[in-house]
C-alpha cells in the first residue's frame, strides 16, 4: 500500500511538473509572438512615416536647357550628311507618382533645334522651331527627402511651328549675302520631316533635397521623310532614310 501511495505521489509530481513546463513554453511562445507582433507593428509604422516624407501623389515644375539636334541618314550613297548644331528648349511637366519608386511623367518642350544638312556640294544651316512632348516612365533611386537619381524611357512627339525650310541651298564656300542657289531638287519637301514625327526618348537625372532638377535626354524619331525623295524616285538616293534625334541637357525645379 505504501509503495502504491509512492508511484502515485511520484507520477502527480511528475504529471505536474509537465504541467508547469507545457505553460512555460506557451508563456514563451506568447512572449515571442508579441514580440514579432510589435516588430511589424514598428516596421509599418516606420513604412507609414516614410510615406509621408514622399512627394506629392500630383506635382509639377519647370526645365530649361540647351541641345544639339541633325538628322541619321541610312541606305545613302555617301551623298548627305548632317552635323549638329546647337540649340535650345524650354518648358515644364507633370509630375504622377505612382509608387515609391515609380513615377509618369509628361512634358511639353518648346524647342529650337538646328543643324547642318549637306548633299554633295551644297548645304545650308536649317533652323525649326517647335515643341516636343513627351512621356517618360520613370524610376527613381534613392532617399526621396534628401535627393535621388531617376531614371527611365518613353515615347515623343514633335510638331514644327516655323522653320526655314524654303528650298534654296547656299553652296558651303558662298558667303551668305549672295543671293541663294536653287539645287537641282526641291528640298522644301524636307518640311514634312519636321511638321509632325514621333519616336523614342531616354533621360537621366538628379533632383536635389530642395528641387533642383539636373537631366540629360535623348530623343529620336521613328518616322523618316521618303516623300523628302519623291523628285529622285528611281535613283539610288531615293533609297535613303531620313530620322531626326536630339540630345539634350536641361536644369529644372520641382515644386514638392
Amino acid at each position: 500500500m505504501k509503495a502504491m501511495k509512492r508511484i502515485l505521489v511520484i507520477l502527480f509530481a511528475l504529471g505536474l511538473m509537465s504541467g508547469l513546463s507545457a505553460q512555460s513554453k506557451i508563456r514563451l511562445d506568447f512572449d515571442e509572438a508579441k514580440l514579432r507582433l510589435e516588430e511589424y507593428n514598428t516596421e509599418r509604422l516606420l513604412d507609414s512615416l516614410d510615406q509621408e516624407k514622399l512627394p506629392k501623389i500630383v506635382s509639377g515644375g519647370l526645365l530649361a536647357g540647351g541641345n544639339l539636334s541633325n538628322f541619321i541618314i541610312t541606305r545613302d550613297h555617301q551623298t548627305m550628311s548632317s552635323y549638329m548644331m546647337i540649340g535650345a528648349e524650354a518648358g515644364g511637366f507633370l509630375d504622377f507618382r505612382v509608387t515609391k519608386h515609380f513615377a509618369i511623367q509628361p512634358q511639353v518642350m518648346f524647342t529650337a533645334h538646328q543643324n547642318y544638312f549637306a548633299e554633295n556640294d551644297s548645304s545650308n544651316r536649317l533652323w525649326s522651331f517647335g515643341v516636343d512632348i513627351p512621356i517618360y516612365f520613370l524610376g527613381r533611386y534613392g532617399n526621396m527627402e534628401k535627393g535621388y537619381v531617376q531614371f527611365g524611357g518613353g515615347v515623343f512627339t514633335h510638331f514644327t511651328f516655323a522653320s526655314n525650310i524654303s528650298g534654296k541651298y547656299h553652296n558651303v564656300d558662298e558667303p551668305v549675302r549672295l543671293p541663294a542657289r536653287k539645287t537641282e531638287y526641291d528640298y522644301s519637301r524636307l518640311h514634312e520631316l519636321h511638321n509632325n514625327h514621333f519616336g523614342v526618348c531616354a533621360t537621366v537625372g538628379y533632383e536635389f533635397s530642395f528641387g533642383m532638377q539636373i537631366n540629360a535626354a535623348y530623343k529620336v524619331s521613328l518616322s523618316d521623310i521618303t516623300a523628302f525623295y519623291s523628285e529622285k524616285k528611281g535613283t539610288a538616293e531615293a533609297d535613303a532614310l531620313i530620322y531626326p534625334q536630339s540630345v539634350s541637357l536641361t536644369v529644372g525645379y520641382r515644386w514638392r
